[in-house]
């Protein structure tokens, strides 16, 4: 009885450490692009999730790609045909297996139009 005990304590704390890890961050930004003086309208609310992988043994991680952060922000706004994104919000988490690592990052935003501006008259000019 106390061999099978043992064998399914070693499993567990195997599989635990050898079959998966996870951890995340988060954070905010303002906008992509300065709109500080700049008159815009909200187009809608967008999402989206991108993945990459890493190869990492011990202490040593080799990425197998750059992380597609600007790929994603630019996949939203082109979705919704906007000139930049507001508020936007992500996390990022990563699952270990093995030596792979599995990167996760997910953006939600607010896709916003920039409005344009009324030619100046140049009669006005120096009133």
């Amino acid at each position: 009885m106390k061999p099978r005990i043992y064998g399914l304590v070693l499993c567990i704390v195997l599989f635990t450490v050898l079959a998966s890890c996870a951890t995340s961050s988060a954070g905010l930004a303002t906008s992509t692009v300065p709109v500080a003086d700049k008159k815009y309208k909200v187009v809608s609310p967008v999402e989206g999730t991108k993945y990459w992988f890493t190869f990492d043994i011990a202490i040593i991680g080799i990425p197998l790609g750059e992380p597609p952060i600007d790929l994603l922000l630019e996949e939203l706004k082109k979705e919704k045909e906007a000139d930049a994104l507001i508020n936007v919000r992500y996390w990022t988490d990563k699952t270990i297996l093995l030596f792979f690592t599995i990167n996760r990052l997910h953006i939600s935003a607010e896709a916003i139009k920039f409005e344009e501006e009324p030619a100046a008259d140049p009669r006005k000019k120096g009133r």
